[in-house]
């Protein structure tokens, strides 16, 4: 599976490129071991400072990750850094609304595609993700990962590689700006029964129900957003 490298290009990355194919090929699937960086020196022929720096350079990538103690493992999901596009760099009160209308123009589109593709394990996985955010309400406490879970679970039922990687990318930057301004267990509740709407449409495959269902859902959460200024989305 790894190859002898014989090249004059420089060769951590040729290394941390014959990394990355077998990756794109699936020969290596996240949470994969790697081989110890001796081994890899032999599998490929350089020498152990140059697979120190294919290293380095896919970890800076966080195409691959170090479990102290543990080795050397494939990223669960390869190539997606931290903040990838530069949130952290714009005003938190702006970012708010800024999300919130990207999500519009993504998000029903998605859960379209996720009543088209979604299969049971993908239903199940939101059902369970509901009842827990269902539980909450119930005790009034409010559990923003689970919302966010959820949202996260319907871009993996999508089955489509690019809205995998984009949505959970926009699920950080909302839990960066809820920090700052927490909601209240009355607005969780209403995100509750609107993200109930948008899980039934899935669950029958009815795929306009889920878009109109999760465009009234972000449209009540950019009214919500608006009317208290500066908290942040109500997923």
């Amino acid at each position: 599976m790894y190859q002898r490298i014989e090249t004059k290009e420089q060769l951590s990355a040729v290394v941390a490129k014959q990394i990355k194919d077998l990756i794109r090929e699936q020969r290596l699937k996240p949470g994969d071991k790697l081989p110890n960086e001796m081994e890899l020196s032999k599998l490929f022929g350089v020498s152990r400072p140059t697979i120190r720096e294919a290293m380095k350079s896919l970890i800076s990538q966080n195409v691959i990750s170090i479990r102290r103690g543990r080795g050397t493992f494939v990223s669960e999901n390869p190539g997606v850094v931290s903040d990838p596009l530069g949130f952290d760099f714009i005003h938190s009160a702006d970012l708010q609304i800024a999300l919130i209308e990207a999500r519009l123009i993504i998000e029903p589109g998605a859960a379209r595609l996720a009543a088209r593709n979604a299969d049971e394990k993908d239903i199940e996985t939101m059902e369970h993700l509901l009842k827990e955010m269902e539980e909450s309400v119930q005790m009034h406490h409010v559990r923003i990962t689970k919302e966010l879970e959820f949202h996260r679970s319907i871009s993996r039922a999508t089955k489509n590689p690019v809205i995998v990687r984009i949505v959970p990318v926009i699920m950080e930057a909302i839990q960066k700006t809820y920090r700052e301004a927490p909601r209240t267990p009355e607005d969780h509740r209403q995100a509750l029964e609107e993200h109930q709407r948008v899980l039934e449409a899935i669950r029958s495959h009815n795929s306009e129900e889920a878009y109109q269902a999760m465009r009234y859902h972000l449209e009540n959460s950019l009214q919500r957003t608006l009317s208290k200024k500066q908290v942040p989305a109500y997923l």
